[in-house]
This record gives C-alpha cells, structure tokens and sequence, in this order.
C-alpha cells in the first residue's frame, strides 16, 4: 500500500442493497475472517455489512470487502477476526450500486484513541495507566455544497431517521477505505465572494478497513 495524493480520489456512498440478506452459517477467526455462505455468488471486492449476527458481536454493522471468493466461502479482507466472539449464526446484506460525493473536497478519519484506565498505587511515583477499550473512529467529509446532489439525499435521510450508510473511498492506485455509520446532517456555510461549503461525520460502526487494490 502506499500514501494517498489528494487527487483523483473518489468518495462514495452506497444507492442500494441487495434485497434479499444473504444466510451465513460461519465466520472462521484469524487474519483475516473467512465468511461461509453458501452460494453466495458474489465478486472479488464487493462491499457489504452484517445486519443481523449471533455469537460474533464485534461483526454486527462492520463494512467487509470480499477476497479470495469461492463457491461457497470469502474473506473478510483485512478484518482480523481472532479475537472476536464465537460466531453461531447471521445474515450479509452487499452493496449493490453507489453514488459519488463529487462535491467533496476532503476527509478526515479520526483514529479512535482509547480511554486510559488509573492502576496507580500508593507505591507509585508516576502515574500508572493503560489503555481500556477504544473510542468509537469518526470519520469527517468537508466539500462545497450541494444539497440538491443525489448522493447527499442519501447521507441526509440516514441521518434524519437515525440510518446507517456505506462509504467507500477509492484512490488513483486503486486502493480504498470502506466502512459503515451513522452521518450527521450536513451544514452548509456562505461567505461574501466565496463558493458555499458544507461537512458532515460519519460515527463509524466497528472500523474503518483501508484495503489493496481489488484483486
């Protein structure tokens, strides 16, 4: 993989869903998660999400790229599942068309920093800590404005009926960033001889995967 330029870059949020869930009836641990579902007939590189999920709780809302596709089985592409909980049952919903932010100027994905829990003790000259869990990533979408622009519909009805989107970003190169949650509603501000801008956040569902060029 190699450093992103800030051109040519394509940011994208999913139109529709297949409509109907695709049945899992294993998700494998390690590095990465190998999905079982038989038949499942998609794609290297097609993105999706579980919508429903028993056992496997850290899986539930996470955007996933399919590699390494066979008949009946792919990998979650770079989602190391190793310690994650025992997966018994679940449900895959695949993006099936996308719309391009094309008003977008810039993004920015937080990098979740963890909460820091106190094991100092009386014994201690310096303060002890380690990390407890991490905060939840969000991700920050800054462009010129353009409410009228189908794929901001999209990001404004998810936001307004407290919905869940898709993103994808793909580079020049090829490489890309998925993932999947719930955006705010976008602003819009105007200056005097300036072009109107706007942002929204994105609250990321699970992680952002930063992914190769699609095999």
């Amino acid at each position: 993989m190699s450093i992103p330029k800030g051109r040519q870059c394509r940011i994208e949020v999913a139109a529709t869903y297949a409509a109907t869930a695709l049945a899992v009836t294993g998700v494998a641990k390690g590095n990465p998660g190998v999905i079982t579902s038989a038949g499942h007939g998609l794609a290297a590189g097609t993105v999706g999400y579980f919508d429903t999920i028993t056992g496997m709780d850290e899986m539930l809302g996470q955007a996933v790229s399919a590699s390494a596709v066979s008949a009946d089985n792919f990998e979650a592409e770079r989602l190391d599942t190793t310690n994650f909980g025992d997966f018994v049952s679940g449900t895959f919903t695949h993006v099936e068309s996308w719309l391009t932010l094309s008003n977008s100027t810039s993004y920015e994905i937080g990098g979740g920093a963890a909460d820091k829990l106190d094991r100092t003790t009386l014994l201690d000259r310096i303060k002890q800590e380690e990390n407890g869990l991490l905060a939840a990533q969000t991700v920050s979408i800054s462009g010129f404005s353009d409410p009228l622009l189908a794929a901001m519909d999209i990001v404004r009805a998810a936001a307004l009926n407290d919905g869940y989107a898709v993103f994808r970003i793909t580079f020049k190169n090829g490489e890309r960033r998925i993932w999947r949650g719930q955006p705010s509603l976008p602003g819009e501000s105007l200056s005097v001889s300036q072009l109107a801008t706007g942002s929204f956040d994105v609250s990321v569902k699970g992680q952002v995967l930063s992914l190769p060029v699609a095999a």
